[in-house]
């Protein structure tokens, strides 16, 4: 098994044990790897000893059908950051925390940065986003796929210390 399905695959397990679901995203991560995709990035978190993969997001630079935002929200320069998934045996490692500041400083890195950074998550994870990852809660909305969701945003930031962390600036895609 390829190291991001396995990762995908541990993730889904680690949720099932807990009745917990991750609404198909997984496959859609793994249909998007290798895909010549202009408006979308599969970038990944890898462990620097061999190289497994801990965490995983998809970064879409393109938003003109992200559901739930407002047409005024839609034309500000916006990246969507979805499909994350990080690795349940390393969760004391916070890799959402370090994805999320990855994605900031490299969005922030660019020749044209975007204004934002919007995401939206199962309402029941708004406060870990909001109090643990630094999001801004837009709204909470009902949605068909997941119920409530929350629509989040920040703006990109550079962290010097994301460099010491993180050696690359551009995404890496996850093989």
């Amino acid at each position: 098994m390829k190291p991001t399905a396995a990762m995908i695959a541990e993730r889904e397990l680690w949720l099932r044990e807990r009745g917990k679901s991750s609404y198909g995203q997984g496959t859609a991560v793994l249909g998007l790897i290798g895909q010549p995709v202009e408006t979308s990035t599969v970038v990944g978190l890898f462990t620097e000893e061999d190289g497994q993969v801990v965490g995983c997001s998809v970064l879409f630079s393109a938003v003109s059908a992200a559901p739930g935002w407002t047409a005024a929200e839609l034309r500000e320069r916006t990246w969507i950051v979805t499909m994350s998934h990080s690795h349940p045996a390393f969760s004391r490692d916070r890799i959402g925390w370090l994805m999320t500041m990855w994605v900031g400083d490299y969005a922030a890195r660019q020749p044209d940065p975007p204004e934002w950074l919007r995401c939206r998550v199962p309402a029941a994870l708004v406060a870990h986003y909001r109090d643990q990852l630094g999001w801004q809660l837009v709204r909470t909305r009902r949605d068909q796929d997941l119920s409530q969701v929350s629509l989040l945003q920040r703006r990109p930031e550079s962290s010097r210390g994301a460099s010491a962390l993180i050696t690359s600036l551009m995404p890496v895609e996850v093989p």
